[in-house]
């Protein structure tokens, strides 16, 4: 009886609310219309934090934080404003991790499209995640054949889902062999190449052009990593007199390789020492025997390209990182802000969120980016997009440590040029 009196009391007071006009405040949120959410767009992210590789990390987390502060969170598709999600996953260094953590952000987070960066051991196994999910990616920092033929791309067919943008292995070496040939011509190049997908690629793409351009090439063969013994390598580069030195191995492994040179009395004319000499902190820890280290360069605060996001230039960009950071920009800044950069302008013109018109989005629409231009369909391989090289130099500096000049731009001349370049010096 008293729930009968309370139910009746309750419609006559909702009608006597009605009678003057205020039923829609009286009436409880359940009963109100309900008005649809937008969904939350989520950009997945791997890239690695820990690890051997960890290098390569050093300025992802403060261009994302920027990112995030510049678009306050949100993107507007369609005409319709979304909140905006970057989920990040740490692939540990290790390419089965990098496969694990991306298929966590496609099946459990629900990520509308990938990003990954940071050599082929993480970007390879993330996209190949990618394509067999049916999931847009886009990636870059992994040369464009190790991307390519390291995921046994068919050039007549490409791939469906996945794109990469970064200097080729014949841009890189391009910008190499314009270098050496002004410090060393006709020189014998030492190459210390790993067994692994840069160094498997690298060695059958490289000596060619090599050759071609009067060098002789002396390659020890593949070795696997970590190693901590590099005698046999450093016995054939002074028995072969190579006065180049040519590696691509992490940091750690570098480290111990070229301890044992100067252990072992090696001292070529000129040394190229890749995925160290990219990074201030790669080169720091040698302190004066880091001085003469020569670089491919992908990116620089002298490079003129500006955001297509927030509208900086590489200058402006470079100077923003070291004010908010208080720490030395290297040449992978520029590839971090461009790795958001690329899908949220892929984003913004998609015409939904479905993941077939994400895809297309990415890869029918060319984008002037940080880095520079970004066009999926010029190439050189399917799927991809190539990014300028010019050469680089470490030399003792004013405001850090040690700072890169740019000493050679013959395959990209839009890039002024800071110095001359230089022969190693040992004390």
């Amino acid at each position: 009886m008293n729930r009968k009196i309370r139910s009746i009391s309750r419609r006559q007071v909702l009608k006597g609310a009605a009678a003057t006009g205020l039923a829609a405040a009286a009436t409880p949120a359940i009963f109100r219309p309900a008005f649809a959410v937008p969904d939350t767009v989520k950009i997945g992210l791997v890239g690695p934090k820990t690890g051997p590789l960890a290098l390569f990390y050093e300025e992802m987390g403060w261009a994302i934080e920027a990112v995030k502060k510049f678009t306050g969170n949100s993107i507007t598709i369609n005409g319709t404003k979304h909140p905006l999600e970057i989920v990040t996953k740490d692939s540990q260094s290790n390419p089965n991790r990098a496969s694990e953590v991306t298929q966590e952000l496609i099946l459990k987070d629900k990520v509308h499209i990938v990003t990954a960066f940071a050599t082929p051991e993480t970007v390879n196994p993330v996209s190949d995640q990618c394509e067999i999910n049916g999931m847009p990616c886009v990636t870059n920092d992994d040369p464009l054949e190790s991307y390519f033929f390291g995921r046994k791309g068919d050039p007549k067919k490409g791939f469906d889902w996945t794109y990469d943008f970064f200097f080729s292995g014949a841009g890189a070496l391009g910008s190499n062999l314009s270098f050496w040939s002004r410090v060393a011509s006709g020189a014998t190049i030492g190459v210390l190449w790993a067994n692994d997908d840069d160094g498997r690629t690298f060695a059958q793409i490289m000596p060619p052009p090599m050759k071609d351009a009067g060098f002789k090439v002396l390659d020890p063969g593949r070795f696997d990593l970590p190693s901590s013994n590099y005698t046999t390598q450093i016995t054939a580069f002074k028995a072969g007199g190579a006065d180049i030195c040519f590696t691509v191995v992490p940091g750690p492994d570098f480290t111990v390789f070229w301890n044992q040179c100067a252990q072992q009395g090696y001292r070529p004319k000129a040394v190229t020492a890749g995925k160290v000499g990219e990074f201030p902190q790669g080169v720091y820890p040698f302190g004066d025997r880091g001085v003469g280290f020569m670089t491919e360069v992908w990116w620089s605060k002298f490079h003129p390209f500006k955001s297509s996001l927030t509208g900086q230039s590489s200058m402006e960009l470079a100077e923003a990182y070291e004010k908010g950071a208080n720490q030395q920009a290297s040449m992978g800044l520029g590839f971090r802000h461009s790795l958001l950069e690329v899908p949220i302008a892929a984003l913004k013109k998609t015409q939904s969120l479905d993941l077939g018109a994400i895809r297309d989005s990415l890869r029918d629409n060319p984008v002037d980016t940080i880095v520079g231009p970004i066009d999926f369909k010029k190439g050189p391989f399917p799927n991809t997009a190539e990014t300028k090289c010019v050469s680089g130099q470490w030399r003792k500096g004013t405001k850090w440590p040690l700072e890169l000049m740019i000493v050679d731009n013959k395959l990209a001349p839009e890039v002024p040029v800071g110095g001359e370049p230089e022969l190693m010096k040992y004390s």
